[in-house]
């Protein structure tokens, strides 16, 4: 594995787009860019969503440190990365938030976060977001579950209520994990996205 010995230089004169450059992922692709190799700040190496996944798959959320969708979900996103890691199921975190790497999405600011809340999983970062452009994806959080096969199973939010984790009807990435373990089909495959947009880079 490659160490990571570099400093991210900030960023002058950096905009953000909030729309994706690609259409998202559909259910039934495979994974793309799998041997992608991102800067992983658990361990201080590079790695990639590939190395990331275990024996019945890998669960891929892209996150951010300062989004209040995240934050609402915090508790409900540790039960269901801590469920996939008992499953076997591999887990990562992937912060493709290229337009604020001078602040608040720095490489230094995703380890403190990380730190602070104690994850026991890959927190990656995504450079140029190009992993978010392979994926379609818009938001944070937003989920993609890959099986066994590295097929995709799942696509979209965590549950069915964002903001209140009490009234909550339909834990879709519980119920998709756990068919996943089980080798059985996933019966709720998409569901509705919302949260931050990913800040991308005007021009890659």
């Amino acid at each position: 594995m490659k160490k990571i010995f570099f400093i991210l230089a900030p960023l002058a004169l950096v905009f953000s787009f909030a729309f994706v450059t690609s259409e998202t992922l559909p259910i039934g692709a495979r994974l793309p860019m799998a041997d992608y190799q991102m800067a992983n700040v658990k361990t201080g190496y590079f790695t990639s969503v590939k190395q990331e996944a275990r024996e019945n798959g890998v669960l891929v959320m892209f996150s951010s440190n300062n989004c209040l969708a995240v934050e609402k979900i915090k508790s409900r996103t540790l039960d269901a990365a801590e469920f996939a890691q008992k499953n076997n199921i591999g887990v990562v975190f992937v912060n493709s938030n290229e337009a604020q790497r001078n602040g608040t999405e720095s490489y230094d600011a995703m380890k403190a976060y990380f730190n602070a809340n104690k994850y026991d999983w890959s927190y990656v970062l995504d450079a140029k977001n190009a992993l978010a452009n392979a994926f379609g994806a818009n938001f944070t959080p937003e989920i993609f579950l890959f099986d066994k096969n590295m097929t995709l199973v799942y696509h979209g939010a965590i549950d069915n209520n964002l903001n209140e984790s009490g009234a909550v009807t339909h834990k879709h990435l519980l119920e998709a994990l756990s068919a996943v373990s089980a080798n059985k089909p996933v019966s709720v495959t998409e569901s509705p996205v919302t949260g931050c947009a990913i800040n991308r880079l005007m021009s890659n």
